[in-house]
C-alpha cells in the first residue's frame, strides 16, 4: 500500500507542474488538513481543499514568477514525505529566492488527507515516524 501512496503524492506533483488543478483536488480528501509549521513564516492550519488553495495562493502572492517542484519523495508507509524545491522572484524586490522545504503527506485511500510543510528533513522524518 505505501507504494500506492507515493504514487498518489507523484501524481499530484505531476498535476501541479501541469498546472492541472482539478487533477490535483482530485487526488485531495474534502476534509484535508494543511499546517504550516514554525519555523516556517506565517504557521498555521487550513482546512479543505479551499483552506489548501488559500494557503498556496497567499504563499505565492509574495512572487512574481514562482515554482514548485518535488524532488525526492520519501515511502513512509501512510506517510510519504517529499522534498520540494522552490524558486521564484519577489513581488516588491524583485530579487531571486530559492528554498527547499519538506512536505509530508499522509494519505488515507487513495487520498491525501493531512499534509505538514516543515523547514527540515529532520522535522518532516519525525513527523512521519522516520529518523535520519
Amino acid at each position: 500500500m505505501s507504494q500506492e501512496n507515493v504514487e498518489v503524492v507523484r501524481r499530484g506533483f505531476e498535476a501541479w507542474e501541469a498546472d492541472d488543478l482539478s487533477g490535483l483536488l482530485a487526488l485531495l480528501d474534502d476534509d484535508l488538513v494543511t499546517r504550516r509549521l514554525a519555523p516556517m513564516a506565517d504557521p498555521g492550519t487550513w482546512h479543505g481543499t479551499e483552506g489548501l488553495l488559500e494557503m498556496v495562493a497567499e504563499w505565492m502572492d509574495a512572487f512574481d514568477e514562482f515554482e514548485m517542484k518535488a524532488e525526492e519523495f520519501i515511502d513512509a508507509g501512510d506517510h510519504v514525505v517529499v522534498r520540494v524545491a522552490q524558486e521564484g522572484r519577489g513581488s516588491d524586490s524583485g530579487v531571486p529566492v530559492t528554498a527547499t522545504f519538506w512536505f509530508v503527506h499522509g494519505v488515507r485511500d487513495g487520498k491525501t488527507v493531512t499534509l505538514g510543510i516543515y523547514a527540515t528533513r529532520r522535522e518532516a522524518l519525525e513527523a512521519a515516524g522516520l529518523s535520519e
